[in-house]
């Protein structure tokens, strides 16, 4: 029968195909070849668990006390042969479980991830014994002070290590002397050592953790005697602790002393200054996210804690009003003015006691004002707070009102609002203000050009001494609905809403105010309003936002090393419009 030269070819044999794309590829020998990103099958799994979750493109079910459970049976035998040996059986092997650690076993053959109360860790692990799942220990799950060092020592979660190596340096004192600490490699030794953020009463107590971890296997450790060593800051432990300990313990070190013989010299010089920094206790701070643009977000403070690396909600705080200003005295957080429920604007000034959790009112503003901004600057023994511009509803039912240029000042001596303030050069709400070396910077905001709404791109600054505004050099974008935040000398700003192009931006700039120059930055992934600056344990962090389409919960770090913005925890909920605020880890919310 005769066949097309196309029929000969989709004829031929697949391993002859293979054969001749081999020999082409050593003809041409020009391959093309993309390389999948790091999250390509997380992406893909990420896919399924969800397909399963929505109840789509499932191929298998199973009934277990009324509930149905959706899976893909392809993806749970690549976790275990025995869902594909045994699928015939699975609801009997799940009955005796409640959904809760169904639910869990499930998502852990999809994502990896776990999820699970205490209570029901035990079934956990019964079931996946049933269903010969490997899952790893329980301390890969969470680091809290019984599991850190064995975290530390055999996790790859990045974020786990760090709240690991937190907890490690908080608590050295008790635990270098540890069976947990004396087992750990010496890699890990040496990066707690080395650390400036250690709780400790002395230097002595440093050495104290390397001779018992050097002991402890004296045969196999002393060649690391040296390493180690180096990260003891010699100049600060005391003459008599020198000579009867650590000259005593390391005399035998030869590679290391070289070292003991500089210190013994530093040490009889007495104009020798002390070249090395004392550790530094790691200040145990919390983030608390405040407000937002509308009540529902308002209500609740998200609540971030660094050691465990997790946002809380807190309870319902009786703020029946949003679009606020909020600041930080002392322990108090105070919300400032906003928009009621009616549309109105709103005059009224609370605070929460960070200590009892109380919410108390104070003095109203003089204006009622909402979309503006409010800082703090010490005057002194006073702490003033700033409330700036903003907007003011004079029709409510046509919802129109006046840009403001006032400015009001409350004092913590009088607890009043003192209205002598010189007002703003030009009328702005929708803007952002942060403070650097006691000047206020009122950056962008929403103003009135032959009558349409504009997003400036004018600094407006505010010195105290002189009681006046002057203007700073031009921000490189105008803005609305932005947010700023000082951060090592500099002011940053980010994201925002550009009135006159009706865009959403992703630009980022920072100023130098001895050079009064905008230089850009690097910017964030998807272009946002409304988002939250914040300075937290020295980073740099974008929360929240609006997108156009949708309220945001994601979290942003910046990345020093590769210059630019990588995901972090994610919120407990969106929001956006909200002001960040570090308060002391024993708050109460």
């Amino acid at each position: 029968m005769y066949q097309s030269k196309a029929e000969r070819q989709c004829s031929t044999p697949f391993a002859a195909v293979l054969s001749n794309w081999s020999n082409l590829e050593k003809i041409s020998n020009k391959m093309f070849v993309v390389k999948p990103k790091s999250d390509f099958a997380a992406k893909r799994l990420e896919y399924f668990y969800d397909a399963m979750i929505q109840e789509k493109k499932y191929d298998t079910i199973f009934i277990v006390r009324g509930l149905r459970y959706y899976v893909h049976l392809f993806v749970l035998s690549a976790c275990s042969e025995f869902f594909w040996t045994n699928k015939d059986q699975l609801e009997e092997i799940f009955s005796p479980f409640d959904s809760d650690v169904i639910n869990a076993i499930l998502k852990y053959c999809y994502t990896g991830e776990i999820s699970i109360e205490e209570r029901h860790y035990d079934k956990l692990m019964e079931l996946a014994n049933r269903l010969e799942v490997k899952i790893p220990p329980r301390y890969f799950y969470t680091a809290d002070l019984s599991n850190c060092l064995k975290v530390l020592k055999s996790t790859e979660d990045s974020e786990l290590k760090t709240k690991a190596m937190d907890l490690t340096l908080e608590n050295f004192e008790t635990l270098h002397k540890t069976k947990d600490f004396l087992n750990l490699p010496v890699s890990n030794v040496n990066e707690i050592l080395k650390s400036n953020y250690m709780n400790v009463l002395s230097e002595e107590s440093v050495f104290n953790a390397v001779k018992l971890w050097v002991i402890y296997d004296n045969a196999n450790r002393k060649k690391e005697l040296a390493q180690l060593m180096r990260s003891v800051r010699l100049s600060l432990v005391s003459m008599e602790f020198f000579i009867d300990e650590i000259l005593t313990f390391c005399h035998a070190c030869a590679e290391y002393m070289t070292t003991l013989r500089q210190a013994i010299k530093d040490k009889n010089d007495k104009s020798f200054v002390q070249r090395e920094t004392p550790r530094r206790k790691i200040k145990r701070e919390k983030m608390a996210l405040v407000g937002g643009y509308h009540l529902d977000m308002a209500s609740t403070i998200d609540i971030f804690d660094g050691l465990n690396n997790s946002w809380t909600l807190s309870k319902n705080i009786g703020i029946n009003k949003h679009r606020f200003a909020s600041v930080l005295v002392e322990d108090w957080i105070v919300i400032i003015g906003g928009e009621n429920s009616s549309k109105e604007s709103v005059t009224s000034v609370e605070y929460i006691d960070l200590k009892s959790g109380q919410k108390h009112l104070l003095k109203p503003l003089n204006h009622a004002r909402y979309a503006f901004s409010a800082v703090t600057l010490r005057r002194g023994s006073s702490t003033d707070v700033y409330a700036i511009g903003g907007f003011e509803i004079t029709d409510v039912e046509k919802q129109t009102g006046t840009i403001l240029s006032s400015v009001e000042r409350w004092s913590s001596k009088t607890r009043d609002w003192e209205t002598n303030v010189a007002p703003l050069l030009v009328p702005v709400d929708c803007h952002s203000a942060s403070v650097i070396d006691d000047k206020i910077y009122v950056t962008g905001g929403r103003s009135k050009e032959n009558g349409k709404d504009i997003s400036t791109n004018e600094v407006q600054m505010y010195s105290v001494e002189t009681n006046s505004w002057t203007y700073r050099a031009q921000m490189i974008q105008g803005r609305s609905y932005h947010s700023s935040v000082a951060f090592k000398g500099k002011l940053y700003v980010a994201g925002g809403y550009d009135d006159q192009t009706s865009t959403y931006l992703d630009s980022v700039e920072h100023y130098d105010p001895n050079a009064n120059v905008w230089t850009a930055f690097a910017k964030i992934p998807k272009p946002a309003l409304g988002i939250s600056l914040c300075c937290f344990q020295n980073k740099l962090l974008k929360m929240g936002g609006f997108d156009g389409n949708s309220y945001l919960s994601d979290v942003l770090e910046y990345d020093e090393t590769s210059k630019s913005w990588k995901a972090s925890t994610s919120l407990s909920r969106a929001r956006f419009n909200a002001v960040a605020h570090v308060i002391p880890y024993d708050s109460i919310i």
